[in-house]
């Protein structure tokens, strides 16, 4: 059984991300938990019992408007789709996005979080980028995050981009491995060598590692030289078109060299590929 949780805020972007989540996953068993979270800004602008009354009104409101917007999302969950391995919870959680985000991964033992890109309210504050390699630091799961115009298909081929300064191991490669084995999928390891021409000997050791772990999958290795690793990234899921792009997140390092501004508009806007990104903490 599968906990997985789909951050919503109503928009389209985040019901791509449900829709994409409840096909990828439509052969697994599973606890779907579909989360709105709202927050109240504090203002100066209220004073005394007139602020206390006004922020009550606005609280009230804001636990209504989620709740209903929850039932629609649910509703058309059932209304488009029919599977009885997969069951339904949804929450509806007065904090800021990464404070609800935190409390139901451990609340529910969350297996996987599936989330948009883009999208209004707290979502476009969680997208893809600096922000998200915030929100893996309060995590400890892998996030699957869909660009706006991505839509479900056949996971033909997944990238995974690796410097090789990781020591792999099956348990963190667990939900890229099931991936690739229920869709029957090619793993495309590449290493971007920018300045340094030669791996070191820790280097070449964790490369075999991979290798082994990797040595009932189909899997093809790839080696790119002078090119930098934000240019390299693009070109390689461009050329490969690449149906899935995997990175393993290490705090202030690697997913923030690839995952800035403008490669997330290049992966997000062009070439729609969904990004699977592990925590290193996991590893």
């Amino acid at each position: 059984m599968r906990h997985i949780l789909l951050p919503t805020d109503f928009s389209d972007n985040a019901w791509n991300a449900i829709e994409y989540a409840l096909h990828l996953l439509k052969d697994e068993t599973c606890n779907f938990y579909i989360l709105h979270s709202f927050d109240q800004p504090d203002s100066g602008s209220y004073m005394g019992v007139t602020s206390a009354m006004a922020k009550e009104s606005i609280y009230k409101a804001q636990v209504e408007n989620s709740k209903h917007g929850l039932r629609e999302v649910l509703n058309k969950v059932k209304t488009t789709f029919s599977n009885t391995n997969h069951n339904f919870k949804c929450l509806s959680i007065y904090k800021t996005f990464p404070e609800a985000i935190k409390k139901v991964v451990t609340e529910f033992s969350i297996d996987c979080i599936v989330m948009g890109t883009k999208g209004a309210g707290a979502i476009k504050e969680i997208t893809v980028g600096s922000n998200t390699s915030g929100l893996i630091g309060l995590i400890n799961c892998p996030i699957i995050a869909i660009p706006r115009h991505a839509h479900f298909k056949e996971i033909k081929d997944i990238g995974i981009s690796t410097d090789y300064d990781i020591k792999f191991t099956e348990k963190g490669l667990s939900l890229l491995l099931d991936i690739a084995k229920s869709n029957s999928s090619l793993i495309s390891v590449f290493h971007i060598m920018d300045r340094i021409k030669t791996l070191t000997e820790s280097q070449e050791e964790k490369s075999e590692i991979l290798k082994t772990i990797l040595k009932d999958y189909s899997a093809n290795y790839f080696t790119l030289t002078d090119i930098g690793v934000i240019t390299g990234v693009r070109a390689f899921v461009q050329s490969r078109k690449l149906d899935m792009l995997c990175v393993v997140a290490r705090e202030q390092d690697f997913l923030k060299r690839i995952l800035n501004q403008s490669y997330s508009k290049s992966i997000s806007n062009k070439s729609n590929v969904p990004l699977l990104i592990l925590n290193i903490k996991s590893f």
